[in-house]
């Protein structure tokens, strides 16, 4: 997945969550129904965005030194 593409799905993923809670306050209590839907849609923003953490940490750090300790 591109960096395009992950933030046009975070995106989408933004609205049906805004949308979701918008039809919870309607009803005016928590649905099951909604909740588990919210929960679905919150796991996958959390690993879109932990990609985009991982991928901008690769970009700044430079190839083959990473992670590398020296022990003298």
């Amino acid at each position: 997945m591109n960096e395009s593409d992950r933030q046009a799905r975070i995106s989408q993923l933004q609205n049906h969550r805004h949308a979701l809670l918008q039809q919870r306050d309607r009803r005016g209590a928590p649905i099951a129904s909604i909740d588990m839907e919210l929960n679905v849609v919150r796991s996958e923003l959390q690993a879109l965005y932990e990609t985009g953490r991982l991928q901008k940490l690769r970009t700044l750090t430079p190839r083959g030194r990473a992670n590398q300790v020296r022990i003298a």
